[in-house]
């Protein structure tokens, strides 16, 4: 806790010392300035020549809080709003690892089975979360399985991007085609 408040305090003299202004060099040959004590007590009248000390304050508006993330900001604050992860099984692992092993079609909610690379098969139909960024089944195809998920770049802008999980033409059956 002490070294949290050190660096709390290291930080806030940083940015103080920041923001004052430097001190002009004084040219050479000139006399060097006093300090403020040796100017009052050159001048015991407190006349019209004397300075009021300068009082600095330190205001934080407009300026990132070093002790915050900046993801945090890109992801749009940590509000609700956007959900990244998928709390499921399905959500430890990248869409690339999932391997599509069976797609039923020809029902009003067509549902698909993929593979984890741990060997667990997991089944899906459209609006399951799926893979590491959060990403939803769009759509069950004959054969594929569309997935839809956010993308976030470097410089924090979101995309929405498709990934088509497809099964291997070999084992491609089509039960409605069939004689």
């Amino acid at each position: 806790m002490n070294r949290l408040r050190l660096t709390a305090l290291a930080a806030l003299l940083l940015a103080a010392a920041c923001d004052k202004p430097k001190p002009a060099a004084p040219a050479v040959g000139a006399p060097a300035a006093q300090p403020p004590q040796a100017a009052k007590a050159a001048d015991p009248a407190g006349g019209a020549d004397a300075k009021p000390a300068e009082v600095w304050s330190y205001s934080s508006v407009g300026k990132r809080d070093p002790f915050r993330s900046f993801l945090a900001e890109t992801r749009g604050g940590g509000g609700a709003a956007l959900v990244t992860r998928c709390a499921t099984p399905l959500g430890r692992y990248e869409l690339e690892q999932f391997k599509l092993v069976a797609v039923i079609t020809g029902l009003e909610d067509p549902v698909a089975m993929v593979q984890a690379p741990n060997g667990t098969g997991y089944t899906v139909r459209r609006g399951s979360c799926i893979g590491k960024n959060g990403g939803s089944v769009a759509a069950v195809r004959t054969g594929q399985v569309v997935v839809a998920e956010w993308a976030t770049r470097a410089d924090g802008t979101r995309d929405r991007t498709q990934t088509v999980l497809s099964l291997p033409k070999r084992e491609v059956i089509n039960l409605e085609e069939s004689p």
